[in-house]
């Protein structure tokens, strides 16, 4: 795990982004970037606090996409 205090600090500061504008009133642009910033958290927790250093590239790859993949699919739900 590489600089899990600076991992855990952003995913704050995310978390605290994603409250933040879930408060105004919501629109299709807002909810756009909240899915956005769900993505780059799964990203963040998968890259840093996942132990996958020793596991195969498949099972990696599964995990650092699962999280894009969803928002995309969500994202195509609500066009």
């Amino acid at each position: 795990m590489k600089h899990p205090i600076t991992i855990w600090l952003i995913l704050i500061s995310l978390t605290l982004t994603m409250f933040m504008l879930g408060e105004v009133q919501p629109s299709s642009e807002i909810i756009m970037i909240v899915l956005i910033i769900s993505a780059v958290k799964g990203l963040l927790i998968v890259a840093g606090f996942m132990e996958l250093a020793g596991v195969k590239h498949v099972v990696k790859r599964g995990l650092m996409l699962y999280s894009p993949v969803v928002v995309f699919l969500i994202s195509l739900l609500l066009l």
